[in-house]
């Protein structure tokens, strides 16, 4: 259960920011509306996912899926460019945000 739970609240927060980047600076009502509600509903998903489990475990999961689903929907339906740079930021966010999470 832990794990599908983790896996829907990525989810949600992938479809979030692929509203957001549809709203244009918030001047777009529906994809304003569908951002906030995805986001709301990561949210949620995420608070029961820290009340099954460990929150270190959870955090770098959460942080690391998220960031790789996000970088590759916006490859895919956003037509961003990848580069060597662009992966190694990528990697280090990830590799820093699982280390920070692991020594809280």
């Amino acid at each position: 259960m832990f794990y599908l739970l983790l896996f829907l609240a990525i989810i949600l927060e992938v479809i979030a920011v692929f509203f957001l980047n549809l709203t244009n600076g918030f001047t777009n009502f529906v994809p304003t509306v569908l951002a906030i509600l995805f986001y709301c509903s990561s949210i949620a998903a995420y608070m029961l996912l820290n009340a099954k489990g460990e929150v270190g475990v959870a955090s770098a999961l959460y942080a690391g899926g998220a960031t790789v689903l996000v970088v590759v929907t916006g490859i895919i339906f956003f037509d961003e460019t990848i580069s060597l740079s662009k992966i190694l930021g990528v990697s280090l966010n990830i590799k820093g945000s699982s280390k920070e999470r692991r020594a809280a």
